[in-house]
């Protein structure tokens, strides 16, 4: 049996239908006035009835429920996005390719490198000698150029 209008509902009453009504509107995000004028019922009991274990247990569910759900479309659709940047990597246009290649390096935490320009010599040994203009030894030093 259920409290009547006014009257304080036990702690450990099972909801009637206008309380998992409320209780799905409010986990909706739909204001009190609103939700009072749907279900019948006044705004004060709305109040009593968030003082209900129960209540609010149910209605802190259906949020959870409702997060839950997010997350997973949200994966979901990270997954597909993940695929199509690795599918435009393989595009014949490199302006595309590039910029897929790119999105992937930013999206998983690979920092920006900086450009630094410099001239270099490679001999037959297949060393690299490095002739570092004054713009990189300033770079290389801490300072600026």
């Amino acid at each position: 049996m259920t409290a009547k209008e006014g009257q304080k509902m036990p702690q450990d009453a099972p909801l009637d239908e206008r309380q998992i009504r409320a209780a799905r509107m409010e986990a909706e995000g739909i204001v009190m006035r609103e939700i009072a004028a749907a279900v019948g019922v006044n705004r004060k009991t709305l109040y009593r009835w968030r003082e209900v274990p129960g209540y609010t247990a149910f209605v802190a569910s259906l949020i959870e429920d409702t997060q839950r759900a997010a997350r997973d479309t949200l994966r979901a659709g990270a997954t597909d996005a993940a695929k199509r940047i690795r599918e435009l990597m393989r595009s014949e246009d490199e302006r595309i390719a590039l910029s897929a290649a790119q999105t992937l390096l930013d999206r998983t935490g690979h920092p920006k490198a900086e450009r630094v320009e410099m001239s270099a010599d490679v001999r037959a040994s297949g060393r690299v000698e490095v002739d570092p203009s004054e713009e990189l030894a300033a770079l290389l030093s801490g300072g600026d150029s």
